[in-house]
């Protein structure tokens, strides 16, 4: 899974991969955010992941999805989900993702 993570502004990242976030790959996804979280210089506090070219999500990356959006609430930040198609928004509601997350 390729993954690109591009600085909005000053306090803002902005995430595009492709492919499945599954057991394979939402650990790597989860991973390569946290860490560029952690290791920035100036804290990041707005993060938008664009699921324009994400084809599958398992509960698994729901975990990590869950994961991103504590670790930017603990920092008084925020985390939106874009162009989530509308068989992905299916497992986000299945769970109760709709009621917190904002989806753009």
């Amino acid at each position: 899974m390729e993954i690109t993570l591009n600085r909005t502004d000053l306090h803002g990242l902005y995430v595009t991969a492709a492919g499945r976030l599954d057991l394979d790959n939402a650990v790597e996804y989860g991973t390569k955010i946290k860490d560029y979280i952690e290791d920035s210089d100036e804290p990041i506090l707005n993060v938008a992941l664009d699921f324009s070219e994400i084809t599958f999500i398992s509960s698994f990356g729901l975990k990590v999805i869950l994961e991103l959006y504590k670790l930017l609430k603990a920092q008084n930040g925020d985390l939106k989900i874009k162009n989530v198609s509308e068989q992905l928004m299916s497992p986000f509601k299945l769970v109760g993702f709709d009621k917190f997350l904002v989806f753009e």
